[in-house]
């Protein structure tokens, strides 16, 4: 092993002890599962994070919901979380990154927020058709899927048996049963072969990962599951999922 590779090994082990995450192993390559929901890659320092859902709040209010307009803020605070814990050189975001037309939601503030979110370094709206449209004034590389080390970064799961993948929009939830309690959550979900991870946006509906939704993309058998709980990432058994509906 040469000097750099130890050394981010060694990065690598104490952050996840130090911030309550957890070591994720994928194809052979090794990952942190960050307790914001994004994942980090210190091979090739690079962060990854799902589903921000910006401005979703205010989109919904447009339909007629009734929330509290705060779901910006707090993906930020957890995006700069994550940024300040890895200091990563490239942000790859994956699935639904905007919510509602080509109109720009984002108030002032939010706007230099993110700027200063993306400020030096290398940023990837990976993104869908099908999807809100990337806003072009706030900068970043717009594409379909990047390939980044042998690993496929899509915005949604390609629905075939394939690996060497790590996608989003699927907005995964763990229904964990734990000493007669019941717990549900936000959590990354692999086969060994491809990795899903959870949405950050704060009013995404959840899918349990036992749900036939994942059927085709991971099946039951041999799941690893990572759930956020408490401020930790934690493994959890399969024997503790629990197949009822997750709650959003």
């Amino acid at each position: 092993m040469s000097v750099h590779n130890a050394v981010h090994l060694r990065r690598f082990d104490e952050t996840a002890m130090d911030s309550g995450s957890s070591r994720v192993l994928l194809c052979g390559k090794s990952f942190i599962a960050d307790r914001t929901g994004a994942l980090y890659w210190p091979a090739e320092e690079t962060l990854i994070v799902s589903d921000l859902h910006l401005e979703k709040g205010s989109y919904l209010a447009d339909e007629g919901a009734v929330i509290p307009p705060y779901d910006t803020v707090s993906v930020f605070e957890r995006v700069e979380d994550a940024l300040d814990r890895y200091d990563p050189g490239r942000v790859i975001a994956l699935g639904d990154s905007f919510c509602g037309d080509e109109d720009v939601r984002l108030s002032a503030h939010d706007s230099d927020w993110l700027y200063d979110l993306m400020e030096d370094r290398d940023w990837f709206w990976i993104s869908g058709t099908d999807q809100a449209p990337i806003p072009e004034c706030y900068g970043g590389t717009v594409l379909p899927h990047v390939t980044l080390g042998g690993i496929k970064f899509r915005y949604e799961p390609v629905r075939a048996p394939i690996s060497h993948e790590i996608a989003g929009r699927m907005h995964p939830i763990a229904q964990v049963s734990d000493h007669g309690y019941v717990m549900s959550g936000r959590c990354f979900v692999s086969n060994g072969m491809r990795l899903i991870l959870p949405s950050m946006g704060k009013y995404s509906q959840g899918a349990n990962v036992l749900g036939s939704v994942f059927d085709p993309l991971l099946g039951h058998e041999g799941l690893f599951v990572w759930a956020i709980h408490g401020g930790h990432v934690s493994q959890v058994a399969s024997g503790q999922l629990l197949e009822e509906e997750a709650a959003a």
